[in-house]
């Protein structure tokens, strides 16, 4: 038998929920079956499985050593390199990810995400002790296409990856986009459609049955035939941003999914969009990030082409 200790992390999560994240190795129904039958316990007394955990309540596994190591989760190497910080708090972190990066790893082979390098900062900082966690591991709450660069939000503990999860879900944690379009846009445009899975492609198309979506498309500036662009989203469908606005006649430079290669540059081979904005909701458990704005300017080739096309920083809605 062994005993697991809930601490703030873990408080508030469902029993199932808790030792399925603990034996993620271990089928479901057995699970199941052991709480029923006394075999995992709360406080060790016998428990349902809805149970919500509270700080300081204990959870025994009546398992043999062999069978708990065989169910345990098997710990990955970490092996990211030190993000680019924006933002650092006691419970969140904002980062700005580099073109080519992953937001996720794929679990396949090793890629450099964001996850990994969030992790291998806040175990370097010692603001996160994998071995000290049964069930909880840092995350973020957004995620950017390889090739969308920009503001990823980080949650240091559980209480703030609720948070942020639920303010994401809720549209208050406001998210604002720059891109460069082909074609002069004139004036704000909403566009709200449907959208789907275009199968194998990896690219969404509209479609009777897809998932609502909905975007504002603001001109910022133009310059020769190119409009820079504040896109406010919505809803955060996959590639919602490059087909809304393909759609409307006006697509993403470099982006040869929706739209076709750029004649101006022809070395692009990755759509220009960067997640430049995000402005927290008024908050009062997290004082540190309430109505906090923050920003961070496209670099590499976004800034090339900006300074190319004559679009200067006073042109962002700052």
């Amino acid at each position: 038998m062994i005993s697991y200790k809930i601490d703030i992390n873990d408080a508030g999560m469902r029993l199932d929920r808790y030792v399925r994240k603990l034996l993620p190795n271990a089928k479901a129904s057995l699970l199941y079956k052991s709480i029923r039958k006394k075999n995992i316990t709360r406080n060790g007394k016998k428990a349902k499985q809805e149970d919500i955990l509270e700080v300081g309540d204990t959870v025994e596994v009546y398992f043999s050593d062999e069978a708990i190591e065989k169910f345990s989760k098997t710990s990955r190497k970490i092996r990211g390199q030190f993000p680019k910080i924006v933002l650092e708090t006691d419970d969140f972190i904002v980062m700005n990810k580099p073109v080519g990066v992953l937001s996720h790893g794929t679990g396949k082979k090793f890629e450099r995400n964001m996850v990994d390098d969030m992790l291998t900062y806040l175990i370097h900082t010692k603001s996160y002790n994998p071995r000290l966690e049964n069930t909880f591991t840092p995350s973020i709450s957004n995620r950017l296409d390889r090739n969308t660069s920009g503001l990823i939000l980080g949650a240091k503990n559980a209480e703030a990856l609720r948070a942020a999860n639920a303010w994401l879900r809720e549209r208050k944690l406001e998210k604002y986009y720059l891109t460069i379009v082909e074609g002069r846009l004139t004036r704000e445009e909403t566009v709200e459609n449907q959208l789907k899975k275009d199968g194998d492609k990896n690219r969404v198309r509209e479609g009777e049955g897809g998932k609502a979506a909905k975007g504002i498309y603001r001109p910022l500036a133009y310059k020769n035939g190119y409009t820079l662009v504040e896109a406010d989203l919505i809803t955060g469908r996959t590639h919602q941003i490059r087909q809304q606005l393909a759609s409307i006649g006006f697509p993403i430079v470099g982006d040869q999914k929706y739209g076709k290669k750029s004649a101006r540059f022809p070395s692009l081979h990755h759509q220009l969009l960067h997640a430049y904005r995000l402005v927290f909701p008024r908050t009062e458990e997290f004082p540190d990030v309430s109505e906090k704005k923050i920003v961070a300017e496209p670099a590499g080739k976004f800034k090339e082409a900006m300074d190319a096309l004559g679009f200067s920083a006073e042109s962002l809605s700052l």
